[in-house]
């Protein structure tokens, strides 16, 4: 992983040194190449002008426009989880250097196939297989905060492990619903027990302040979210010979284990519609016809559920999206230079401030269920216009989460590489196909042969993905362009 983005940020550097020098060569003139929609999915919106994930360095002219419909197909960790989105996106030209844009999620479709590996699926209301047939399904073994007492010892310890199948069903918001007995049955060592999952306290309900904690739900670290155990051993209380065995924790986690684009999903494969929409500017700082494009994308983005109810939590639960309260931020620096005729070069750097999923759900004002990290991108893209119809693209591009934030036991910060090809029947519509690879993902790594992940941990072994797209507007009249030792040529 570290060697992916050493060399991502490296090339980045280089690269954009090249560009800034290389592109100097060409004469004055409007760029032949023909513009479509960024797809996006897996870090900045799709909507501006660019390739498939990377801005570059055009906007479209005055009136022109484009609607873009797309599949997208990528892979995330922990949890070893294929996303599938549906994006839909508009972007107009309100002059030669400025676009606006407007994207939103059609339809997303998350499908988990490590849940052992992810916190969500230790919550109140989930459940685990744990071996074949419906007997074998019940609560995970989890750390958490001590619920609250309603008889029984006092605990003198924040952190408990609940053992698992002790924690009853229970649905959102839990608090007042009975609790994990801890495995404190009323034998030889222990009286009664008998806890309910507690009111959550601190936190500040903010949209960027700490999480809340959660009693008898949630990891010590804060949030909603439990600590998972990977396995579990048996040894003798208080290592009396004559004791019972219990169950213990062999191998686990305090802090909860997450996927930041779905922090909440239980479902094995959850669906949701229109559960983000993102809206922004694309703003280019040289002037249109200069081979070098640098410029800027800002943009907000907004999530339509919020764990404010059932309903609400129930889509996060889905995967619908990861809930911000207030929504996120985005700015992204981008630079393209056109090396040569039919070579292009786009590099982007962006920062995302992302806000706190947020309830009131739970009595006595807003709580924080999960303190979520920012966002630093970064990307570079290569096109190769042969010719006014056909156009490879290669890219590769990296997310890295920043800023304070809930720990994430498991954490990944993923880079992509994305190949493929774009068709230009014409140049106001046309098609994209491509590949798509998670090079760091939590398994056998394409850049590292040694994950050393530890008993226990179920290891990903999907980092395939693939999409298209297509896309329909319209494009003003091009000006001839002027390329060195060659006559004027005319894009159609």
């Amino acid at each position: 992983m570290r060697l992916a983005r050493r060399a991502l940020f490296a090339a980045l550097t280089t690269l954009i040194l090249l560009s800034a020098v290389t592109a100097q060569t060409l004469r004055p003139g409007n760029d032949p190449r023909n513009q479509a929609p960024t797809v996006g999915t897996g870090g900045p919106p799709g909507g501006p002008t660019g390739l498939f994930t990377i801005y570059d360095g055009d906007t479209l002219r005055k009136g022109e426009f484009t609607f873009s419909i797309a599949y997208s197909n990528y892979d995330r960790d922990p949890g070893d989880v294929d996303i599938v989105v549906a994006p839909l996106s508009f972007n107009i030209g309100l002059s030669d250097y400025l676009e606006l844009f407007f994207s939103t999620e059609g339809y997303r479709g998350v499908n988990v196939n490590n849940p052992k590996n992810l916190s969500s699926f230790y919550l109140p209301n989930s459940q685990l297989y744990f071996g074949a047939g419906t007997a074998n399904l019940r609560s995970g073994a989890a750390i958490i905060l001590a619920p609250e007492r309603v008889s029984g010892p006092t605990l003198g310890v924040s952190t408990v492990f609940r053992p698992a199948g002790n924690q009853p069903f229970a649905q959102f918001p839990f608090v007042g619903t009975p609790g994990p007995n801890l495995g404190l049955t009323g034998n030889n060592i222990a009286p009664p027990f008998v806890s309910r999952l507690g009111t959550p306290t601190g936190g500040g309900g903010g949209n960027w302040s700490g999480a809340s904690n959660f009693p008898g739900i949630g990891s010590p670290f804060g949030s909603i979210l439990p600590g998972i155990v990977l396995t579990t051993t048996t040894a003798r209380f208080g290592n009396v010979p004559t004791n019972p065995l219990i169950t213990v924790p062999d191998l686990f986690t305090i802090a909860p284990a997450y996927l930041p684009d779905a922090p909440f999903i239980n479902r094995l494969y959850g669906e949701s519609v229109f559960g983000t929409m993102q809206a922004g500017a694309k703003i280019r700082f040289t002037e249109p016809d200069n081979p070098l494009g640098v410029g800027l994308v800002a943009f907000y983005r907004f999530y339509e559920n919020k764990a404010n109810d059932f309903s609400g939590f129930n889509q996060l639960q889905r995967g619908a999206s990861p809930g911000g309260n207030f929504g996120d931020i985005g700015l992204v620096g981008f630079v393209s230079g056109r090396l040569s005729r039919s070579v292009n070069l786009s590099a982007n750097f962006g920062y995302i401030l992302n806000s706190n999923p947020k309830s009131d759900a739970f009595g006595g004002g807003d709580v924080t269920l999960l303190d979520r990290g920012d966002e630093f991108v970064a990307g570079l893209g290569f096109d190769f216009p042969v010719n006014r119809h056909f156009q490879p693209i290669v890219e590769l591009k990296s997310v890295h989460y920043v800023g304070g934030r809930t720990p994430n036991a498991f954490p990944n910060n993923p880079v992509d590489m994305l190949a493929g090809v774009r068709i230009y029947p014409r140049r106001w519509f046309g098609f994209s196909a491509w590949y798509r690879a998670h090079l760091n993902q939590q398994g056998e790594r394409f850049l590292n042969s040694d994950p050393n992940f530890p008993a226990g941990f179920q290891e990903s072994s999907d980092p395939h993905g693939f999409g298209f797209q297509f896309f329909i507007g319209h494009r003003n009249e091009r000006l001839p362009t002027i390329f060195p030792n060659q006559p004027p040529t005319v894009t159609l």
